[in-house]
């Protein structure tokens, strides 16, 4: 591999050629050069460059490997990506058996990167159940008309009701007559069970009409009661609509739906659950939704994680924009989508095995990849190296940044959270009881009052009856993933 040719050039493709475009390019240029084939007198060394830059561009590992060395001698195009990385120690103690090691990655958009708008395919596919009636479903037309005055003429939109059936009332369109659309969101009326997979196929399939390869597609689904026979099904087409790049927003009113199900089905498809307390929320929620749609610049995110000998990953958590867990297979980690405005932030848990050599020691190479649409002139992908320093004995001023601090507190409560549900499913009252108490103590510590309350109120509760409250639950949980730390925090100014 040499980095100085420029291999793209060679097989006469673009830098961010698919793997089917180079073997194609490949391939033509050998039955136009092969030396059996050609008389040209230079056909030889030809063929040898040929085969020089195939071998590495058509090996996905050696290819990265040759973009990351010219990006460093400054040869390949800037990232439309940002990384910053600040990590728990600098110093790290020689001849001991195992140490925790912490880093907090930032990631954003570049700062310089155009902020043209992806053009949005969306589908909404809402509850008309008869619990729906009244208040909710007034919000949900209002939220919906919101959205649709909101659209430009390239996005597309659909529309589906379901009940025990699915209707299509706005098949999918671009540029949407906005007058007409909102007229028929206001024609929505209650009426019969939930069945939600009969939506949720709907819907997808609406999705299918307009997806293109720079659109963000997005299914918004919203439901206030539980869906019977079908939670299966739900989660196998979540799966796949994640496949197919089609992210969920499951959005759950009142108490009566089932959290775990939605929050599944948004996980599986690189989306998000949103807890809506309050039918009056319901059109912030909505507008806070297409938002975020229309900031989006990578559509996909995946983090690598390669670690040197002696290291090995714990767990990882996305803090913001709300807190959850990454799950890393095979030192890959799905991080979602990434818009301008609100970056990821992820902060991760290692343990370093025992070091005799003191000095400084790289210890893993972080990788950020983005499915960037319309930004051919970057690159879609930037790294971090992480060091430390081995020393025998502590040295001054190893005191841990205060960011991560303040992030470890925080997630903290949210897996005291995790634990305390645990419990409870396992039959341990008694220990689910103390640590939504303990919850509520450092809640009102952090200044969250509402929050401790309801924790207190639910430990109570769960003393006196052996159970919680259904909004209590959904309360204690939601309100816990809400426990970011601020931008401000994150020093990203």
């Amino acid at each position: 591999m040499q980095s100085n040719k420029d291999y793209y050039k060679i097989l006469n493709i673009s830098d961010d050629a698919t793997e089917d475009q180079i073997r194609k390019a490949y391939r033509a240029l050998v039955r136009e050069h092969h030396p059996d084939v050609s008389n040209a007198p230079e056909a030889t060394e030809i063929f040898k460059e040929i085969q020089e830059a195939y071998e590495v561009l058509g090996d996905p590992p050696q290819r990265r490997k040759y973009d990351r060395l010219r990006a460093v001698e400054g040869q390949d195009k800037s990232s439309a990506i940002a990384i910053r990385a600040l990590v728990s120690h600098k110093f790290l103690l020689t001849n001991v058996e195992e140490q925790a090691f912490y880093t907090l990655i930032d990631v954003t958009p570049a700062a310089d990167l155009p902020s043209s708008r992806l053009p949005l395919n969306l589908c909404l596919v809402l509850d008309r159940s008869t619990s729906m009636q009244g208040m909710r479903l007034q919000q949900v037309k209002e939220g919906t008309r919101q959205i649709i005055e909101r659209l430009n003429e390239s996005d597309a939109l659909s529309v589906v009701v379901f009940s025990d059936r699915a209707e299509v009332i706005l098949p999918s369109e671009k540029n949407v007559d906005k007058a007409l659309a909102k007229s028929i969101a206001s024609t929505i009326q209650p009426g019969g069970g939930t069945e939600m997979l009969q939506g949720l196929s709907a819907g997808l399939k609406e999705l299918e009409q307009n997806r293109a390869q720079p659109s963000v597609n997005h299914l918004i689904l919203l439901t206030d009661g539980q869906t019977y026979g079908d939670e299966q099904g739900c989660l196998e087409q979540a799966e796949l609509a994640g496949h197919n790049q089609i992210s969920l927003t499951t959005m759950g009113v009142g108490s009566d739906w089932n959290e775990s199900l939605l929050d599944q089905m948004a996980a599986s498809s690189g989306g998000t659950s949103v807890y809506i307390d309050s039918p009056r929320k319901i059109v912030d929620v909505f507008k806070d939704t297409i938002r975020s749609l229309s900031s989006v610049v990578a559509r996909e995110l995946s983090m690598t994680i390669n670690p040197t000998d002696g290291i090995n990953f714990k767990e990882g958590f996305q803090i913001t924009p709300h807190i959850r867990r990454i799950d890393v297979r095979t030192d890959k980690a799905m991080l979602g989508p990434l818009g301008t405005g609100h970056g990821k932030t992820i902060l991760m848990e290692f343990r370093v095995s025992s070091e005799s050599n003191s000095g400084e020691k790289r210890l893993m190479r972080l990788t950020i990849d983005g499915d960037v649409p319309g930004q051919t002139n970057r690159r879609s992908w930037e790294w971090v190296d992480l060091y430390a320093n081995f020393v025998a004995s502590p040295e001054e001023n190893v005191a841990i940044p205060s960011t991560i601090v303040t992030a470890l507190g925080k997630l903290a409560i949210f897996k005291m959270q995790e634990k305390a549900m645990q419990d409870l499913e396992q039959g341990r009252v008694s220990a689910a009881t103390q640590r939504l108490e303990t919850m509520a103590t450092r809640l009102l510590n952090l200044g969250e009052t509402d929050l401790a309350r309801a924790a207190l109120l639910e430990a109570g509760r769960l003393a006196r009856t052996g159970g919680l409250s259904a909004e209590g639950r959904k309360k204690i949980k939601y309100g816990t993933r809400s426990l970011s730390i601020l931008p401000k925090e994150i020093h990203r100014d």
